[in-house]
């Protein structure tokens, strides 16, 4: 059994507009196939249902970079209290290093909306937090590391993606992929071979762990770094940015493995 598991900004969503559309013959290819398809994104659950349903998918997702599963048997969903502890930890800081982030916790819809580039609406949606804090580092790197640190005594780490510092509790996207992958190996009792799609460091170890890990070109910011997963050929790269990348490299791998 093959599962698709991708990331959306700068991946399936264009780094700008946040269009699909580039991508929307691969995917049309991979539910025709009976391919699921997992969107593992920063976005809340609030943001991700439209996107779903915009691709026609009913499938588990992964929600604010692995924090939150939803669609799964007791999936962690729905609750709030990990970003109530989050945002307590954020306001325990030192002022002067607190005043050096400034998350979706910390501007209004308007604000969210000016610095993403998103629809009033939109922003609304992506400021339903439950487990995760997007937002921006205007201090130095060695403040940068304090904040880090003070942030594991709480439990938290952050995570730098392709536009946001993100602020969340000790897991990944990686360890999330892994809990969906094991649901539908017990559920089928079939051998599952996982594809990661992804192009910021908060998808890193994401790639690192799927069968097969694809990078998708994003011009906004410096590439991934090469790794041995990579040099043996585990980890592929697109010629192309966002969805038209994304579109290519599925199609691609579709024909090269007759699936």
């Amino acid at each position: 059994m093959k599962i698709v598991f991708t990331d959306l900004d700068g991946t399936l969503l264009d780094h700008e507009t946040y269009s699909l559309e580039p991508a929307r013959p691969a995917l049309d290819a991979l539910k025709g196939r009976g391919i699921p398809i997992i969107l593992a994104s920063s976005k809340t659950e609030a943001e991700m249902r439209p996107i779903a349903a915009d691709i026609g998918i009913e499938d588990p997702m992964i929600v604010e970079n692995g924090a939150g599963i939803v669609g799964l048997p007791d999936a962690k969903g729905g609750e709030a209290e990990a970003y109530r502890r989050l945002r307590a930890a954020l306001e325990a800081m030192p002022p002067a290093l607190r005043q050096k982030f400034r998350g979706f916790g910390d501007w209004s819809d308007e604000e969210v909306a000016e610095k993403t580039g998103m629809r009033l609406e939109a922003a609304r949606l992506a400021r339903k937090r439950q487990f995760s804090e997007p937002g921006l580092w205007s201090g130095s790197e060695e403040e940068r590391e304090e904040f880090r640190a003070l942030l594991a005594k709480s439990g938290f780490r952050a995570v730098q993606g392709g536009r946001f510092f993100t602020l969340m509790p000790e897991t990944s996207k990686a360890d999330a992929m892994r809990k969906v992958a094991d649901f539908y190996r017990s559920k089928t009792e079939e051998a599952v071979f996982t594809i990661a799609l992804g192009d910021a460091p908060n998808d890193a170890a994401m790639l690192e762990a799927a069968d097969k890990g694809v990078i998708i070109a994003n011009p906004a910011h410096a590439p991934l770094a090469e790794t041995a997963r990579e040099r043996e050929g585990r980890i592929i790269r697109s010629d192309k940015a966002g969805p038209s990348g994304w579109n290519d490299m599925i199609l691609q791998l579709l024909a090269q493995y007759s699936w």
